[in-house]
């Protein structure tokens, strides 16, 4: 005979009860069937669990030790039991996930809002280039990762999933000597500063001489704010600073900025937790929206 979680349970019932009738009706069991789980645990190691004490029962000095000890086994059942539940539902454990620098800003503060609403849960993000991510996905150090499409040139192992799209802007300060301009060329800035994320950003070269490149675009974001910087940037990530007018779009010919590709990644053949399935839906409704 296996002691199992539901003989445990029979112990522990009855001593709390203090009587196999009253235990049985809260156990939905017969008496006798109660009784008989009872005595072949006692029979099977050899000691009384219970002593009968009139029409009730109370635990013998070694049936104590037993209760101490199926306590917690059964509390620490209930506990896993709950952890399955909020890990099928994708409201509880652990999320690790990638994501390059741009969508890491814009999306990680309204992603939080909603991860940290649920039970229990874990998020770790790491922020790297696309190809750093690839690397971090396949050594499993994350399990999905968030990326513009031209930032990975070979996925290999990777099954990429489109997700959305971030549509990108040139951007100024308020009052920059660019705003006032109309029918802008790409030489017009040629005698101001250029700011992007990497060493060299997809599309025609740009032809100013002086650049700041910085993949913290919460950094970058400021400074064109206060400087005479100019930037490609995600629209929805400073969507508040051009209604307030503290950056403006201005639109140059020769540098065309169609929609950029956003992908989710994972390895192949992996399927995703239900944490990462509901993170994913999340996301692509930020991107959608």
């Amino acid at each position: 005979m296996d002691l199992s979680l539901g003989k445990l349970q029979h112990l522990v019932s009855v001593a709390r009860c203090g009587s196999f009738s009253r235990a049985a009706m809260e156990l939905n069991l017969s008496q006798p069937a109660l009784s008989r789980s009872i005595a072949t645990i006692e029979e099977r190691y050899g000691f009384a669990i219970f002593n009968r004490v009139g029409h009730g029962v109370e635990p013998t000095a070694a049936g104590l030790q037993v209760l101490e000890q199926a306590r917690p086994l059964l509390e620490g059942l209930r506990v896993f039991e709950s952890n399955m539940g909020l890990l099928a539902g994708g409201r509880g454990g652990r999320l690790s996930m990638g994501m390059a620098p741009l969508l890491a800003s814009e999306l990680v503060p309204r992603f939080t809002g909603d991860f940290f609403g649920t039970s229990d849960t874990q998020l770790r993000v790491m922020v790297r280039p696309g190809e750093e991510l690839v690397e971090a996905l396949a050594n499993n150090e994350v399990e999905m990762i968030f990326f513009p499409g031209p930032h990975v040139a070979d996925a290999g192992e990777i099954e990429l999933e489109r997700v959305g799209d971030a549509r990108p802007a040139c951007v100024v300060r308020q009052g920059h000597p660019l705003t006032g301009r109309k029918n802008l060329q790409l030489a017009d800035l040629a005698d101001y500063p250029w700011a992007s994320s990497v060493e060299d950003p997809v599309g025609p070269p740009i032809p100013s001489r002086s650049r700041m490149v910085c993949d913290n675009y919460h950094i970058l974001r400021d400074a064109v704010m206060a400087t005479e910087l100019v930037c490609i940037c995600s629209q929805a990530f400073i969507a508040e600073e051009l209604r307030d007018g503290r950056l403006v779009e201005i639109v140059i010919d020769g540098l065309p900025l169609p929609p950029t590709a956003i992908f989710a990644g994972r390895l192949k053949g992996r399927v995703h937790s239900p944490l990462a399935a509901r993170a994913l839906a999340a996301i692509r409704g930020y991107l959608a929206a």
